[in-house]
């Protein structure tokens, strides 16, 4: 199975000849008369605009970190997965290179307990309960935003609030008048390694109520970067092998607003890809995984309505329906058959609705439901080809004045399996409530005190409860309970603007579902035996200023200790210790230089020692990059041209053992807007 690179994009403007004739025609007939009448001409003199667009600031109920389209461009990052790392309390797991798989943990409570929106609406994987990163292109991404506790959104579903975390992804919408029909944009990217990433994106406007985006984009690269392995005092030179990716995306969006209180938007989505699995590396035998190959294919459809019954009544009604194929090939595993060749299909459908009722200034009340069907199927021998029907539900009272918020919630939650062989979970239903508060003493100073207490639980996935020989239908679900306690500032002036967060967290997984052996090292089972405590800091720090005309200064920066230790058996040596590839100190630092002929960015990642799965020390590592990009613009197109160096010390480390990350490389992007 192979995907064909999409190389090339074909585009036809149509010229508008009559709009601009019109306006010449209503320009000069209505700038004759006042040519006639000279003494009634004032002169104005010139107005410099001397102040700086701010990006959006506010103080928030719970911790929200937000990057938008701006910062995205000034980042050196290709995939979501390293716009996340950017975030405080954020572990990403990253199986090294383009196409290794990208997980993402909030605040130590594991990818599980994360939730991934793409457009107001949640990506599911009931089989492994883990959200591939790498899915999710960063091209035309409007905001991406990380919240943890809640979004603060009258109209959130019930299922995105009984997440702990949830990061959320809108990408761009289309913004055209009445004399500007379409508007689109061609990109070419290469670098290293083989890398290239063509893509199209399109807006059309159809009427005064109907407009659409298209998106294309294509990825490939044989991903044989060089790396170095260490082993006392012998060192090997290898090159990546087994890591080439071929990825295709393309994604069609309608919207539809009849008038400014209603508003229909939908969304159809197809991503197919190749890639090649190359392991782990191991000294003197760096080719473990050769000739393991992962394919996906996913399609979903993604509706949303919106309506604003009153100026204290809204509501919305969304679905969806996805359909992924994954198929794992390994072609050395011995076994009868001479290989593996696995396929799974997964299902999905899900129906959303929310209400929002305000009874005056201060008192909103919020309803929301969410049904989810689920169903895995398999080639596997004995796959128990399990079902699961989700419900959620939760209500929320707000309550808010000028310096006063407060917020209690309580979800309700039940989970059924059905399975056509074997036995399944037992049916489970939890309410789970959760309370905050925040106050701005000091009216006059954007200066705000928040605190909250979340309590969710995570129902086990299908792989954990009814995978062959491993699978274990007794599971409990997880608990996760949530304490925050920070402040938030903002400042800003005609010179820039400043903004500061910090919060401190402690939080509980209870019934950890765990991995362990059972008879050999080559049997085991999972089993409720974790207990987590995680306490740890977040820190965030935002900033720009002007140094001189045309030249701004822009600064983000993050920073979080966290002590994520292993409560679950004192008989065992991680007991007390902090859990696998947690750092205690980790953060991300990035400082741009804005200037009228050419923008440039540094961005450093940092992470602190951390431990592996067998509770090996792996050493802390930074990874610096550096950027170069320009804008160029005449009449109504523009031209953007980027460079990148990564990894600009070459510094050979690894997120995940035995997974090596790439040394120094270079990108390369040129893009076209008309």
């Amino acid at each position: 199975m192979s995907f064909t690179p999409f190389y090339g994009v074909v585009s036809s403007a149509f010229h508008r000849g009559k709009g601009v004739i019109s306006l010449l025609l209503f320009l000069f007939f209505h700038t004759c008369p006042m040519m006639a009448q000279k003494d009634s001409v004032h002169v104005i003199p010139e107005v410099t605009v001397t102040a700086m667009p701010l990006p959006h600031l506010s103080n928030t109920a719970v911790p929200l970190q937000t990057f938008n389209a701006a910062n995205l461009a000034a980042m050196n990052v290709l995939q979501l997965s390293d716009v996340v790392k950017q975030f405080a309390g954020v572990t990403v797991k990253d199986y090294g290179g383009i196409g290794g798989l990208k997980t993402v943990s909030i605040r130590g409570l594991g990818p599980t307990h994360t939730a991934v929106s793409y457009d107001g609406q949640l990506m599911g994987d009931a089989q492994n309960g883990e959200i591939d990163l790498s899915k999710l292109s960063l091209d035309h991404v409007k905001e991406i935003s990380l919240a943890n506790g809640d979004n603060e959104d009258p109209l959130e579903s019930a299922r995105a609030f009984a997440a702990a975390g949830l990061l959320s992804v809108v990408t761009m919408r289309p913004h055209l008048d009445s004399l500007q029909r379409y508007q689109a944009e061609a990109t070419m990217q290469t670098g290293s390694f083989g890398w290239i990433h063509p893509s199209w994106w399109m807006a059309n406007r159809w009427s005064h109520h109907l407009s659409t985006t298209l998106y294309l984009e294509s990825q490939y690269a044989n991903g044989q970067y060089p790396f170095s392995i260490h082993n006392g005092d012998s060192i090997q030179h290898l090159r990546r092998t087994n890591s080439d990716v071929h990825l295709f995306h393309g994604e069609a969006n309608v919207f539809y607003v009849p008038d400014s209180l209603h508003q229909l938007t939908a969304k159809v989505y197809a991503s197919g890809g190749a890639r090649g699995l190359p392991g782990a590396v191991i000294f003197y035998n760096p080719y473990s995984a050769q000739g393991q190959r992962l394919y996906d294919n996913d399609y979903f459809l993604q509706t949303r309505f919106t309506s604003i019954l009153s100026k204290k009544s809204e509501y919305a009604v969304s679905a969806k329906a996805e359909d992924a194929i994954t198929r794992y090939v390994d072609p050395y595993f011995l076994n009868s058959s001479g290989g593996l060749d696995n396929r799974y299909r997964q299902q999905e459908y899900d129906l959303s609705g929310s209400f929002a009722q305000r009874f005056n200034q201060q008192w909103q009340l919020s309803l929301a439901s969410d049904v989810v069907f689920n169903h895995l199927s398999a080639n596997l021998y004995h796959f128990a080809q399990p079902s699961r029907f989700s419900s959620y539900s939760s209500l929320k009272g707000r309550y808010a004045n000028s310096w006063f918020h407060a917020e209690a919630a309580l979800l309700s939650t039940f989970v059924s399996d059905r399975v056509a062989l074997g036995n399944d979970s037992p049916h489970h239903s939890r309410l789970s409530p959760m309370v905050s508060v925040s106050a701005n003493p000091f009216q006059r100073l954007h200066w705000q005190w928040r605190a909250f207490y979340k309590e969710t639980f995570r129902m086990p996935t299908f792989n954990e409860l009814y995978y062959t020989g491993i699978g274990n239908t007794r599971l409990k679900p997880e608990t996760a309970q949530q304490w925050n306690v920070g402040t938030s500032y903002w400042t800003s002036g005609s010179a820039g603007y400043l903004s500061f967060s910090i919060d401190g967290y402690y939080n509980r997984v209870i019934n950890k579902i765990v991995a362990v052996p059972s008879g050999n090292l080559f049997i085991w089972s999972m089993l409720n035996l974790g207990l987590v405590s995680i306490h740890g800091v977040d820190i965030t720090l935002r900033g720009e200023t002007r140094v001189a005309d045309g030249i701004h200064v822009t600064m983000e920066g993050s920073y979080t200790y966290q002590s994520a230790l292993d409560k679950s058996n004192a008989q065992n040596s991680t007991y007390n210790q902090q859990i696998a590839y947690t750092p205690e100190n980790s953060g991300a630092a990035t400082t741009g230089l804005l200037m009228p002929w050419i923008n440039m960015s540094y961005t450093l990642l940092f992470s602190g020692y951390r431990y592996d799965l067998s509770h090996s020390l792996l050493p802390g590592y930074s990874d610096s990059s550096l950027a170069l990009w320009r804008k160029f613009s005449w009449h109504h197109s523009s031209l953007i041209v980027k460079g990148e160096l990564l990894n600009l010390w070459n510094e050979q480390y690894a997120i995940v053992k035995n997974y090596p990350m790439p040394g120094r490389s270079w990108r390369v992007s040129v893009g076209i807007e008309f």
